[in-house]
């Protein structure tokens, strides 16, 4: 899996075998959505001669939720791309990230697809994201969330909007192949039970980006959310498994050196 040796060095941490580095085959690409404006973030596309297999991973949507933007930062430091595009959004909501607060405004997740005149950053910032997504055209786009509560079939039936901790969310009830076979590659690597994914299914709403990037974008679109609960450092670990994981399943070809 993904060249490399993965060990659990304990019940629920996530450890890569050091391998002898090796030089890049992709290059970078840097850019940011949103220039000259209070919410400029940076984007890194890290490419090889062959621009597909194509995926976007993006965190921080909700600032507080901070585990997917260190995550994207230690897969790009380590991974090797040779074949395909990968493309990382970790910072979306950078003014929310550095203020450490789930939205500043309003919640970024809710006002989506956004409104280039909105009166508030947000409205422009969901409008920009999602303009940046129909231009880059991946195959599919991973957005890492963390939630306070793991989840349970009883709690999720009593309240929907709650019990997320350790799923995979997606907006159909009919799931794909292609997220099937992610949640049970994670899982391969995750030795106790109480803290393996779950695949959720989560009904289509209208104003989330997820349901945005797939309803106008026509592009393939899951969740992941870990448990916040956990310390920084053993969420940091799943969520670099599930971006190597969807990485992996989405085509693309590396190795991940670390």
């Amino acid at each position: 899996m993904y060249k490399i040796l993965l060990l659990l060095i304990s019940v629920n941490v996530l450890q890569a075998q050091p391998v002898p580095k090796s030089q890049k085959d992709h290059f970078v690409i840097q850019s940011v959505i949103g220039e000259n404006t209070e919410y400029q973030t940076p984007y890194y596309i890290l490419r090889s001669d062959t621009e597909y297999p194509k995926i976007l991973i993006d965190a921080c949507i909700h600032g507080d939720e901070v585990a997917g933007a260190y995550a994207c930062d230690t897969v790009m430091k380590y991974i090797n791309v040779y074949e395909g595009s990968v493309g990382f959004v970790p910072k979306v909501n950078i003014q929310a990230f550095n203020l450490k607060v789930r939205g500043v405004g309003v919640d970024l997740n809710q006002v989506f697809p956004g409104d280039k005149k909105g009166a508030m950053y947000e409205d422009r910032l969901a409008s920009d994201f999602m303009d940046f997504v129909h231009d880059f055209n991946p195959d599919y786009v991973i957005n890492l969330h963390e939630a306070w509560t793991k989840f349970d079939e009883n709690m999720y039936q009593r309240q929907k909007d709650k019990s997320f901790g350790q799923t995979f969310i997606t907006n159909s009830e009919k799931f794909s192949d292609f997220l099937v076979r992610a949640n049970l590659n994670t899982n391969k690597y995750i030795t106790s039970p109480e803290l393996k994914f779950h695949i959720q299914y989560f009904p289509y709403k209208p104003n989330h980006s997820m349901d945005n990037i797939i309803e106008k974008l026509k592009i393939p679109s899951y969740t992941v959310e870990t448990l916040r609960t956990l310390p920084l450092e053993d969420r940091i670990k799943y969520q670099v498994l599930c971006i190597l994981t969807f990485i992996e399943e989405s085509g693309v070809k590396f190795t991940y050196e670390q």
